[in-house]
């Protein structure tokens, strides 16, 4: 038997009129269908590529895009409440993606998908490749380290993901100035200087 996915998901729509409200909103609709749909594949009794690999495919696709809308209102936004709530929004929506990746639980339900070769030899080579790349996937996160190497390196990329929106925020809120002299800005066309403004330093 061929199993494939079929399902097609509409991509979702840019909103610049989203409130910090309804974006701390979302990122908790988003948090929790993940958890939602990793504590079913978790629980799976006899996991096959239809009830494992299938649904985490499928969310990973639907939450992809909106998420990405989430964040992107920090860079874009005029409204610094607004920048803060996206910002915010990212962090919890990327630390909820290392926990559910991280799972142990999830990872022996895919595991037990590869496992099983006789249905691994039933699907078309496209969803096999997929559930292979998920599998790697898990491994690449930790799973298969031991519990002692995992919380360290859940701490690691927890400081990371932190690190990583901290620097994306001072960035963008950074309204500083940098003054280039005309020698250190040599091979630049003059029509680049005729657009901005100039200052006389002593």
């Amino acid at each position: 038997m061929v199993t494939r996915l079929q399902q097609v998901v509409k991509g979702a729509a840019l909103n610049f009129r989203r409130t910090p409200a309804e974006i701390s909103a979302a990122a908790a609709r988003l948090t929790a269908r993940e958890k939602q749909v990793h504590d079913k594949v978790a629980a799976q009794a006899q996991p096959t590529f239809a009830n494992t690999i299938a649904p985490l495919a499928r969310l990973e696709n639907a939450s992809g895009g909106e998420a990405a809308l989430i964040s992107f209102l920090q860079n874009v936004s005029t409204d610094k409440q607004v920048r803060d709530a996206s910002s915010e929004a990212e962090k919890a929506l990327a630390l909820s993606r290392m926990t559910s990746q991280m799972r142990s639980d999830v990872y022996g339900s895919v595991k037990k998908v590869l496992d099983d070769t006789q249905g691994l030899k039933e699907l078309a080579p496209e969803d096999r490749a997929l559930a292979e790349s998920m599998a790697r996937q898990y491994r690449r996160s930790g799973l298969g380290l031991s519990a002692d190497q995992r919380a360290k390196l859940e701490h690691t990329r927890k400081r990371l993901i932190e690190l990583g929106i901290e620097f994306s925020r001072n960035t963008n809120e950074a309204d500083g100035v940098e003054l280039f002299t005309r020698a250190e800005l040599a091979g630049l066309p003059d029509s680049y200087f005729c657009e901005r403004a100039t200052e006389t330093v002593d």
